[in-house]
């Protein structure tokens, strides 16, 4: 069970976040755990008030700015790749921090580390994507659901 490391596991509000918890309290990260589910990562064990304080970051963080997120990385096994997926399906216009993505715009000039426990790093790895959307308008893009920081993020993982 993963749980903040000052809180007590023994507590009574413990909740398990897993794709089959849909309490009122947990049904948004839960949903969000969910849409990551293949990765195949454990589910949190957390107290109500820490699922709320989450949600509650989650919902007030504001496109481009990460800096709210940075406390997130308190939470055992909690890093900047897996807040990028929360973050991405919650407001559908963070993209997901990738490695393969990073090492793409390194190569092409843009050095980007991929730091998973550093939320500084996914907000360089944030701009430069927002960078290359004033490069890559959308009318360039095929018209397809997915947001253009999606896009970007898919193609420079896929880059060679």
């Amino acid at each position: 069970m993963k749980c903040l490391s000052w809180f007590p596991m023994h507590t009574k509000t413990a909740h398990t976040l897993s794709p089959f918890t849909q309490s009122p309290q947990s049904a948004q990260l839960s949903t969000y755990e969910s849409l990551t589910n293949g990765l195949r990562r454990d589910p949190y064990a957390w107290p109500d008030d820490v699922v709320n304080e989450v949600e509650m970051v989650l919902r007030t963080a504001t496109y481009p700015d990460v800096s709210l997120l940075e406390h997130l990385l308190t939470l055992d096994s909690v890093d900047a790749q897996r807040i990028s997926e929360w973050m991405h399906f919650s407001t559908n216009t963070f993209p997901i921090y990738s490695q393969k993505a990073c090492e793409t715009l390194t190569k092409m000039g843009l050095k980007t580390p991929y730091r998973p426990d550093d939320i500084a790093s996914y907000g360089l790895y944030v701009s430069r994507i927002e960078g290359l959307k004033i490069h890559a308008p959308a009318k360039g893009l095929p018209e397809i659901g997915l947001p253009r920081s999606r896009m970007l993020q898919l193609g420079l993982e896929r880059f060679e």
